[in-house]
């Protein structure tokens, strides 16, 4: 982007030029605000003090805002815990201390508050605290962008008749002298909405504005009114004198503090902090919504405290970004820094050298900027969000904006988000908390069983449940998991031990107050002979529920942790078959092994002379990934695991193989080469039948060869079945 261009410069000095001067006007009246009553006297302190603020922000934050039409100077609401601070400090010292020391304590509390809160707000940008204002409620956005509407609608009235409709002055505000006043405003508004929706050029705003600031002084001069005349009659701004930045250095005395009385302010202090801190981060929020930019809440929180700091130490009052004029900076056709700067500049230029120029603007015209702006926000969120927004959020964001001015700004945004708390409870509340539900006969473990194991596991697999917990559990949600548990225990049989796996691999946190439902959870699994496994916990939710509170005891027979489903569905099963009605001793001799595999055992012995016996240590290889699968492999004892190796040393577990169990069949059957690799846990025998061994017993023994292949062609559909049924599981669990 070049600077210098004249469609890129001009709308970035009209717009800065604007916002110069809307902060102008804030500023000065932040300034009366603090310095109001007995303190009038010294209002010349507090306007220094708030163009400083006006300068040192605006230039800071608009050379390192995220965003580069951003605007910035002192706030309203800083400014009135300010005043309250002034306030509450002149009456402490009212009998005490003169009218200077009253003074100069308050502007020391002015800077000492800008330096400090300063200070806060780069410390939350270096935490990256900033992110956390994400979760606030869009409703919540939106209602404090209507009440930033109904403000600005407020404030352009009150600019413009200097005084703020209410229900009482409601009479006094339509009578036709303060219609006079502020109906040109309302149509300069009707004319900026109907041009810049219509004309994208950028000299449409400027030049909207100098036609209007024409017309008034046109109809001045028509109706034989002088500059002075109407400036008292409220239609053209009165100028205030040249202001020396420097003043309250050169004319305060340091000594004439009473630090006493500072010190009784911490309260208010703290409530500053908070006020600006939520404020800059619900502003930047606002800005990113009102025009579809990211902003960075991190470095706005840190931009924000360099420049309160900075302002502090030269004197200046505290400030932030502001929704308002960086918007209408936007639509004036800010796109570069420079319109911060001009806006800076100009605050500087008119403190030091007058603002007799101010004169020369109708009130009407900064009013009906200010009105544009606010109407604009009021019909996006309280007429248009009516047809966009579902009934709940609709009503929240009127409840925002109607409490907000009723009881002030912070208030509603307060209240609604307690409202929208209740509301994501009761709604979070209210969903499945058990996304999917299991048994051990549709979602058995890789473990490869022997024909016997798996006639008892089809007899008993029902009594493995499976629960896939989801979402984030707290006192609701658990409540709501410890119902559907209590439910399935208590329609058990009591006639074998049951297994009850909840599966937290989709559940993203745990808080404290769900510990009791878990607890209860022990309780009821413990009367019924049930065992509750967790799989898939975090090390976060593992520590909680094993915590002096939680529901986990050590070496507890109830409760008990696996890193993943698999292996906890493979323990349950272990327990079933080990339960079985058909007590096996510790070791069954392979010919016994093979009558699984041949109905008729006079063929096991001839069988068994087309075999190799072979003897595995713990941890030795019997076939690896990627070789070409020349044998299967009976395993006689011990225990092989097969797993399949990853990209950067990771490796994946496919299935472990036990006493009775063949491995390698696929490949072998395949002519393919092994899918992955094949270890023994611990000492192990095996069996292993080449494929040239198979080749000759197909023509020696060409019966007991058919046999066999029948025998792995079930073994294979059984493996093909039970892996298509735990693909559309895993799909279930995704």
């Amino acid at each position: 982007m070049k600077l210098w261009r004249p469609q890129v410069l001009i709308p970035n000095v009209t717009a800065g030029l604007i916002a110069g001067l809307l902060t102008l006007t804030y500023s000065v009246s932040y300034a009366a605000l603090i310095f109001s009553g007995d303190l009038a006297p010294y209002l010349s302190v507090g306007i220094s003090s708030a163009l400083i603020g006006a300068v040192v922000l605006g230039g800071v934050v608009a050379l390192g805002s995220s965003l580069p039409f951003i605007i910035a100077g002192p706030d309203g609401n800083a400014a009135a815990i300010l005043a309250l601070i002034a306030t509450t400090v002149s009456v402490q010292m009212a009998e005490t201390a003169s009218g200077e020391a009253i003074a100069v304590t308050i502007w020391v509390a002015i800077l000492g508050s800008t330096l400090l809160t300063g200070g806060f707000l780069w410390l939350m940008g270096r935490l990256r605290l900033g992110r956390f204002i994400r979760f606030i409620p869009y409703p919540v956005v939106g209602g404090f962008l209507a009440g930033v509407g109904l403000l600005l609608a407020q404030g352009a009235f009150k600019v413009m008749t200097d005084t703020s409709p209410t229900l009482r002055n409601l009479p006094s505000f339509l009578a036709s002298e303060s219609v006079m006043l502020w109906l040109p405003g309302l149509v300069l508004a009707i004319a900026l909405k109907w041009a810049l929706g219509r004309f994208r050029h950028c000299l449409t705003l400027p030049t909207v504005l100098l036609a209007a600031t024409l017309l008034v002084h046109g109809s001045l001069r028509l109706v034989g009114l002088n500059r002075e005349q109407a400036i008292a009659q409220g239609w053209l701004l009165e100028p205030f004198a040249s202001t020396n930045p420097l003043q309250p250095w050169q004319t305060l005395s340091w000594e004439e503090v009473q630090w006493s009385a500072l010190v009784t302010q911490t309260g208010s202090l703290l409530t500053l902090f908070a006020v600006v801190a939520i404020t800059i981060l619900l502003c930047a929020t606002s800005i990113e919504m009102a025009t579809d930019q990211d902003m960075d809440f991190d470095q706005e929180l840190c931009v924000a405290g360099i420049a309160n700091v900075t302002t502090g130490m030269l004197g200046g009052m505290v400030g932030h970004l502001s929704v308002s004029r960086s918007l209408l900076s936007r639509q004036a056709g800010a796109t570069h820094r420079l319109s911060g700067i001009v806006a800076a500049v100009f605050c500087g230029g008119v403190a030091i050298w007058g603002s007799a120029i101010l004169a020369f603007l109708p009130k009407a015209i900064l009013g009906g900027l200010l009105l544009y702006l606010g109407l604009g926000l009021l019909i996006e969120w309280v007429y248009e969000a009516y047809f966009r927004l579902s009934w709940v959020d609709y009503g929240l964001v009127l409840a925002i904006l109607l409490i907000g001015a009723q009881f002030g700004f912070l208030a509603g945004v307060g209240v609604g988000l307690l409202i929208a708390c209740l509301l994501f409870v009761i709604t979070y509340s209210s969903l499945r908390v058990i996304r999917n539900t299991l048994s051990g006969l549709t979602y058995p473990s890789r473990h490869n069983r022997t024909f016997h194991e798996q006639r008892i596991l089809r007899r008993n697999g029902h009594n493995i449940q499976i629960f896939v917990v989801q979402g984030y559990l707290f006192f609701g949600t658990a409540y709501s998991l410890l119902s559907d548990v209590r439910a399935y225990l208590e329609g058990l049989e009591l006639e074998s031990e049951q297994y009850l796996v909840l599966d937290f691999r989709l559940v993203s946190g745990l808080d404290s107050s769900a510990l009791n439902s878990f607890i209860k959870m022990q309780h009821l699994a413990e009367q019924v002979n049930a065992c509750l496994l967790f799989t898939g916990l975090s090390p976060k939710i593992e520590a909680t529920l094993r915590g002096k509170q939680g529901a986990i005891a050590p070496e507890d027979p109830i409760c008990q942790v696996f890193p993943d489903l698999d292996q906890a569905i493979d323990w349950c099963e272990a327990k079933i078959i080990e339960q079985g009605t058909f007590r096996r001793k510790r070791f069954i001799p392979f010919a016994m092994q093979l009558e699984e595999f041949f109905p008729d055992p006079f063929q096991v012995r001839p069988f068994m002379k087309y075999l190799e016996k072979m003897k595995l240590a713990e941890g030795e290889l019997l076939f690896q990934q990627g070789e070409t699968a020349e044998a299967l492999y009976f395993v006689e004892s011990g225990q092989i695991t097969t797993f399949l190796a990853l990209e950067g040393g990771q490796t994946k577990q496919l299935q472990t193989s036990g006493p009775g169990t063949i491995v390698g069949e696929i490949g072998l059957y395949g002519q393919t080469q092994y899918a992955g690799s094949g270890i023994a846990d611990k000492p192990t025998s095996v069996y292993k039948l080449s494929r040239r061994s198979l080749d000759q017993m197909q023509q020696e023994q060409p019966a007991i060869a058919a046999e066999f292949h029948q025998a792995v062609a079930r073994i294979l559909a059984g493996r093909l079945t039970q892996a298509v049924n735990g693909l559309e599981k895993l799909m279930l669990l995704q």
